[in-house]
């Protein structure tokens, strides 16, 4: 089940979302991986899915246009951006990066 984490919570992670927003308006932005989990170390990165409504661009240049927002941002984030088709698609393989992210990842921004 994901539920919604308080982005608010780290400044960092705010300003994370608030560019990725303006940047894609997504439908939604996911936190997955050791951060939504709890059992992050200190050196852990924040992973985090984007889910767009439709892109005509290839999947590596939307995450280049997401590494490049992200640029000092203060805070390590790994970052995957899918179309709404795309993760769907996933969503139905259980052992798909989509299908984990609906399971254990926690909704940081929704549209």
């Amino acid at each position: 089940m994901t539920t919604a984490i308080n982005a608010k919570a780290n400044p960092a992670l705010q300003e994370v979302v608030r560019r990725l927003v303006e940047l894609f308006e997504p439908e939604r932005i996911y936190l997955f991986g050791s951060q939504a989990r709890g059992d992050a170390s200190g050196d852990s990165d924040y992973d985090v899915m984007v889910v767009v409504p439709e892109s005509d661009q290839p999947s590596y240049r939307r995450a280049q246009k997401a590494y490049s927002v992200l640029w000092g941002v203060g805070i390590p984030v790994e970052v995957i951006v899918f179309t709404r088709e795309q993760f769907d698609r996933q969503s139905s393989v259980v052992a798909s990066l989509a299908a984990t992210v609906q399971r254990e990842g926690r909704i940081l921004y929704e549209h």
